[in-house]
């Protein structure tokens, strides 16, 4: 007698597959945000680190936050930026390399590739309150809402968060010479490129100056970060969503 072996036809066979490209297509994103979320993780640590060897370094220079970068633009002479000054206290370069940012780093600090993150260009020592340095660790009023460093694009040492003062960037009185001296009623949001704004499932991980990093959602197609304001933002205007100096 012959003995016949019952097999899957082609129709069930074509059901399982079905049911598996459909079981992926729903797993397949969920890996990925899983992946994401601990690159994100991964990133607040950079920042944390970064945050305390800034303070590190305000300790021991008379409680002022480094410099943006060196004496001059493009000098060879280090420390050349800020990200060059604290490696003494953080001894790492791997901590200025974010995760989710693909692109090739540099360990050489005055080329682009050697920081993925930003500096608040403010209180980095642009601005006319500096007197020549940082700013002084006094002069920050609000630190748990003063965003110190921020996820940006690759840049050398002397990066720093960029802020555009014109009125079409959301200021809403005022007019503000950013590159010189700032009025004090020139209010707005701060702008950040999308593409380094939205590295993190849409969204940007900020250090603030009391220490704390905070992961914040792109605010829209412009990049805008939602509720950062520009530097000179007075704190009675910002209240107690986050800003880049609140000083009156």
């Amino acid at each position: 007698m012959k003995k016949f072996h019952k097999g899957f036809t082609l129709i069930e066979l074509l059901v399982v597959i079905a049911i598996i490209a459909i079981l992926a297509a729903i797993l397949f994103p969920v890996f990925a945000r899983a992946r994401e979320n601990a690159r994100r993780a991964s990133c607040q640590s950079n920042l944390k680190q970064i945050g305390l060897g800034i303070m590190q370094y305000v300790q021991d220079y008379d409680e002022r936050y480094p410099m943006y970068r060196g004496p001059a633009s493009g000098s060879p002479i280090r420390p050349y930026g800020w990200a060059d000054v604290i490696q003494p206290y953080v001894k790492s370069i791997q901590v200025l390399q974010c995760p989710s940012d693909s692109g090739a780093y540099t360990e050489d600090p005055g080329e682009t590739g050697y920081v993925d993150y930003a500096y608040n260009l403010w209180i980095g020592g642009y601005g006319p309150t500096s007197k020549g340095g940082g700013m002084s660790l006094a002069q920050l009023t609000q630190p748990s809402v003063s965003v110190l460093v921020l996820d940006y694009a690759t840049g050398t040492a002397g990066a720093y968060t960029v802020g555009n003062a014109s009125p079409s960037d959301g200021s809403t009185s005022g007019t503000c010479n950013y590159y010189g001296v700032a009025e004090t009623g020139c209010i707005g949001l701060a702008r950040i490129a999308a593409t380094d704004s939205r590295r993190h499932l849409d969204g940007v991980n900020l250090l603030f100056a009391d220490g704390h990093v905070k992961w914040t959602k792109a605010a829209d197609t412009l990049g805008r970060l939602s509720n950062v304001y520009r530097p000179r933002t007075p704190g009675s205007t910002s209240g107690g969503n986050p800003t880049f100096n609140p000083m009156p």
